[in-house]
């Protein structure tokens, strides 16, 4: 018995075509004396476990792979495969040595980039609260336009409410700095999670 040597399919051994896929079969023993000087493998390794194939589209005798590629896994075992040309990889997020594949865009700094949500909310709060800053959150999530047009608004309808606020417009003009803070503590909010899903995707800021 033996192997066909383009699909692996088992033949008899004096069988000189395949009966699964009719490929014409050279004889065994020109086969050994060819192979076997050079001691390698003609159907090339399995791209999983790295077994020798009995033709090049075999299927893996050990594990059952059908991949013909095969690499050596780097010093101290791999911490998986790339899933484009299956060669061992270094680490998990790693880039494919093989082809330059990579799973996920990693890059070391992201986390440092990521801004709370706490903190936007806290500086929203506390300092349109105390000292009537609207915007400061925006500021904080790198929003600088909104941010600086809100705090210039906000101090102007606190100044010009304060000194008219004996008269109905002056009080207008506080509700409208209440209806402002407000808005400055949910929108900043909203972009502190915009900037932290960008960055999550693409590793940068989005502004």
């Amino acid at each position: 018995m033996g192997a066909c040597i383009s699909c692996g399919a088992t033949i008899s051994s004096g069988s000189s075509t395949c009966t699964s896929c009719g490929t014409p079969q050279r004889q065994q023993g020109a086969g050994r004396s060819g192979g076997g000087s050079g001691g390698g493998s003609g159907g090339g390794f399995c791209g999983s476990c790295g077994t020798a194939l009995a033709s090049k589209h075999a299927p893996c005798p050990s594990c059952g792979h059908v991949k013909t590629t095969f690499n050596p896994q780097p010093a101290g075992g791999s911490s998986g495969f790339c899933s484009s040309c299956g060669a061992a990889l270094i680490g998990k997020s790693t880039q494919c040595m093989k082809c330059g594949y990579s799973k996920t865009k990693y890059n070391p700094l992201q986390g440092a980039m990521l801004k709370s949500s706490g903190t936007t909310l806290l500086l929203s709060i506390l300092l349109g609260l105390l000292i009537g800053c609207c915007g400061v959150g925006h500021l904080y999530v790198g929003k600088i336009g909104p941010g600086i047009g809100m705090l210039i608004g906000g101090w102007v309808l606190l100044i010009i409410g304060a000194f008219t606020f004996g008269f109905g417009v002056g009080i207008a003009l506080i509700i409208g700095y209440f209806i402002l803070f407000i808005y400055s503590i949910i929108d900043s909010n909203k972009q502190c999670k915009i900037y932290n899903e960008f960055v999550n995707q693409n590793g940068r800021a989005p502004w």
